[in-house]
């Protein structure tokens, strides 16, 4: 065989692995559109009922406002009612803490009363104790005797 020869045969086997190539190649695209096609149809269907869910729901959202409109205006006067009442329990704490605050500056001053005067006190409390316990005594040495 000459190197012509060699050359047409290597050419035409080349040809054939060519033809064979694109031929797979066509029937593995065809396959690609046909899976294709079939995701595409899925697709459209999936659409088709989301939208139909959508509708759904905004029906029935439009439903809920709607109702949820007419409580609103239901609830207004007691809103109103609600509100005055939270007005009034704000002046009741407002008129609290300033209670709160004289009670507390009433407190600070005993305590400095106290605090100024802790040696009076301690002492007055030492002649009560006494007091008490010479009551106590005396009570004792009555009952003692009404007892002979």
């Amino acid at each position: 065989m000459t190197w012509t020869e060699i050359s047409i045969v290597s050419l035409a086997v080349a040809c054939i692995v060519l033809i064979v190539f694109t031929v797979r190649m066509f029937i593995t695209a065809t396959r690609t559109l046909r899976v294709l096609g079939d995701a595409v149809v899925e697709v459209k269907q999936q659409v088709v009922q989301t939208t139909e869910h959508s509708e759904n729901l905004m029906k029935q959202i439009g439903q809920l406002t709607e109702e949820v409109h007419l409580q609103i205006l239901a609830l207004e006067p007691s809103m109103q009612a609600v509100e005055k009442a939270g007005v009034a329990v704000g002046e009741a704490a407002s008129t609290l803490r300033k209670a709160s605050r004289m009670m507390n500056d009433s407190l600070l001053g005993a305590e400095k009363v106290v605090h100024t005067h802790q040696k009076r006190i301690h002492d007055v409390m030492e002649w009560a104790t006494t007091g008490f316990e010479l009551w106590q005594r005396w009570q004792a040495h009555r009952n003692a005797k009404s007892d002979h």
